[in-house]
């Protein structure tokens, strides 16, 4: 068996403090319905934190704001069986300032927004679990501060 190449995805770690607590946008991924944060590959001419900020708007319909510095990266699995290879997820915090009624893969995937501890046991990600133990105490730093809706769409 060969070692295949590792790849990269951006991701996006949707945030929402509207409540006054710290909760988590997850979303399932469409061909295993596990429990994921939005992410996508590179895209040309895109730096990492826009196609973050583009996948949270097309998986879950959010608007918000979205960090230029990555939270940290681990090393998931992207595909299944024989198409599985390793990708390197660079994470990019997101303040979650809106949710649309209408979005590109509406219908598509489950989402759920939840506690910082609820998502912890619904991530099916081990590496994204660790990364998000390892910042626990700076998660709400390391969040922008929040645009006019639209203004970072």
């Amino acid at each position: 068996m060969t070692k295949k190449a590792e790849t990269r995805q951006y991701a996006a770690l949707p945030i929402d403090l509207s409540s006054g607590e710290l909760k988590i946008v997850l979303v399932t991924s469409r061909t295993t319905g596990r429990w994921i944060v939005p992410k996508g590959r590179p895209e040309p001419g895109l730096p990492g934190h826009e196609v973050a900020r583009r996948e949270a708007f097309e998986e879950a319909g959010l608007l918000g704001t979205v960090s230029h510095k990555s939270l940290g990266s681990f090393v998931g699995v992207k595909g299944q069986g024989t198409t599985a290879a390793p990708a390197r997820v660079l994470v990019y915090p997101f303040r979650v300032s809106a949710y649309l009624d209408d979005f590109p893969e509406k219908g598509q995937r489950d989402i759920r927004t939840v506690t910082y501890l609820d998502a912890l046991m619904l991530l099916s990600d081990g590496g994204l679990v660790s990364l998000l133990l390892r910042n626990e105490r700076r998660l709400i730093d390391s969040l922008p501060p929040l645009a006019v809706i639209g203004a970072d769409r």
